[in-house]
């Protein structure tokens, strides 16, 4: 029992951090029901994901890239559940490549974050031609307009970049 107590102590940031970010989740659907907001624009999984890689570990990272979009398809019925795994599938390649090219020297956290949602995009786009192609999935392949994306990428990118320099000029 001890030992299960002293392993709650020890990951309890991140375990409130994951059940915050879920039940803010969970709560977007109905939040832009009531208000008649495009919220799914704001890439509000995406956002999610980066406070995950901001104030988790890789390991946390990768589970909440993962499960966010089958939990939300299994919840809420949105994503339909093949869209739901191609999205797990991009969130965990911007794990990867920011991961990666962080780890680089000269380059910033918001290079790495803003290559790191191309690179994922391109994958994704690259896995729903395909699945739309072969008539598994249904739809456009483009559903929320590429400027709309371009703008939130850079924002996200943006706060994400400044957030991390801050964090990491005061510690």
């Amino acid at each position: 029992m001890s030992t299960a107590l002293a392993a709650l102590q020890q990951h309890k940031n991140v375990l409130l951090i994951d059940v915050a970010l879920l039940v803010a989740l969970y709560l977007v659907p109905s939040f832009a029901h009531l208000t008649a907001l495009p919220l799914y624009m704001l890439e509000p999984m995406r956002v999610a994901l980066c406070v995950a890689l901001l104030f988790t570990n890789r390991a946390n990272t990768y589970f909440i890239a993962l499960t966010i979009p089958l939990a939300s398809a299994l919840i809420t019925g949105h994503p339909p559940p093949l869209k739901a795994v191609l999205m797990g599938v991009e969130f965990s390649i911007l794990v990867a490549s920011y991961g990666y090219l962080v780890q680089r020297p000269r380059i910033s956290a918001f290079a790495a974050l803003g290559a790191g949602i191309l690179l994922s995009k391109l994958a994704y786009y690259a896995m729903k031609f395909v699945a739309l192609s072969t008539g598994l999935l249904a739809g456009s392949l483009v559903s929320t307009p590429l400027q709309t994306q371009l703008v939130v990428a850079i924002g996200t990118a943006t706060i994400f970049g400044l957030i991390e320099y801050h964090r990491t000029k005061y510690n």
